[in-house]
């Protein structure tokens, strides 16, 4: 049994992906491969295909899961990818590694040797380890959960109070999850019944993933796990699943004797990016952005002006940026466009597949050459 905890006011929610159990339904598309890419990033944007584009823009705002699934439709159904197939399946292989799908990611490294006749990507984790507290910019909190939702979440959660004791939002992903159990739905549940007491606003990630693991679970009749009952009910809420939520209602107001839970319409929200944010850095040889740059404002780059005061050339370093967001990626457009217009030569190197793609559908390839990791 779980023991009240009434301190409470953590949150966490991620949402797991298809792609757990059927590594195997990526089928390589008869595509041939692609031509070397021209290296000014300004001539491949404009062949950027739209499944890459979609999952880029949904990458930079925190839904990971929706965009693995759309590169994984694109790359099932053949979806014409033009000269850009390999930097569609490297945003995959992208996705899978945020996402922690090992299996995953190896049965399509071997689809992608076969396809393309050249090596894979190498598996290298953004994250490692289960259920993760962080402090982010903007006055955020994010909990990660990963692995089974159980009694063992009591500590992160604990974490995540006193985090969102300064914070006007916290995220919950769950996107890691893989099975869940009465427990960890318990002191999940207490963790929001806190926020909502502290008037705290949280935010779900893709919050149907876990719901799904729920419904699996919960059997209709049979009087146990209660928690994970309310807290299925709670997920269609926060997905906007009213049907769903009404029939689970239903199923749980006859299974526990009590009168059926009511629907409550809540206000659609922004999404919320995930994980918490990193300044950028300024070095004497360059320019460093890295982990998670998310609620970014002028200041923070205002380094990257001083440091090319006078300096006609610069490299601004993303090998380890993990994700930006589209206001930060603004106030960097902003910069970077002044200096470009000053005769500025810019270059972000080391970026990643879908970074890159997000930030070409942008315009930054009009300001600066983008150069993504070999694949």
């Amino acid at each position: 049994m779980v023991e009240d905890d009434d301190d409470l006011m953590s949150l966490d929610f991620t949402v797991p992906g298809a792609l757990d159990t059927q590594p195997e339904v990526i089928v390589a598309p008869e595509i041939p491969p692609p031509a070397p890419s021209p290296s000014p990033a300004s001539a491949v944007r404009a062949r950027l295909p739209l499944a890459l584009e979609e999952a880029a823009v949904m990458y930079a705002a925190g839904q990971e899961l929706e965009a693995m699934r759309r590169l994984e439709t694109a790359i099932k159904n053949g979806e014409d990818l033009g000269d850009a197939a390999v930097r569609a399946w490297g945003g995959l292989f992208d996705l899978l590694q945020v996402l922690g799908r090992r299996p995953a990611f190896d049965a399509l490294a071997l689809t992608f040797a076969r396809r393309f006749e050249k090596s894979p990507p190498t598996w290298s984790p953004v994250v490692e380890g289960p259920h993760v507290a962080s402090e982010s910019s903007g006055g955020r909190a994010h909990v990660s959960l990963s692995g089974v939702l159980d009694a063992g979440i009591g500590e992160v959660l604990k974490q995540t109070m006193k985090l969102a004791a300064t914070s006007t939002i916290v995220r919950m992903d769950l996107a890691k999850l893989v099975d869940a159990d009465n427990n960890g739905a318990t002191l999940l549940m207490r963790a929001m019944a806190a926020l909502k007491r502290a008037k705290k606003e949280f935010v779900f990630g893709s919050p149907e993933h876990l719901a799904q693991i729920l419904a699996a679970k919960v059997v209709p009749g049979e009087r146990r796990d209660e928690s994970m009952w309310l807290l299925l009910l709670e997920l269609y809420q926060q997905a906007f699943r009213q049907d769903a939520f009404e029939e689970a209602a239903v199923n749980y107001a006859v299974t526990f004797e009590v009168s059926p839970p009511s629907w409550e319409a809540l206000p659609a929200r922004a999404v919320v990016p995930p994980q918490g944010a990193e300044p950028p850095v300024a070095k004497t040889d360059g320019f460093v952005l890295r982990g998670q740059l998310l609620g970014a404002t002028a200041t923070d780059f205002a380094p990257l002006e001083a440091a090319l005061a006078s300096r006609d050339e610069f490299d601004i370093d993303a090998h380890n940026l993990v994700r930006v967001d589209a206001g930060s990626a603004r106030q960097l457009l902003e910069v970077m466009t002044r200096l470009s217009a000053a005769g500025k030569k810019l270059r972000i190197i080391g970026l990643s597949t879908l970074i890159a793609a997000f930030l070409e559908t942008l315009g930054f390839a009009d300001v600066a050459e983008l150069r993504s990791r070999v694949i």
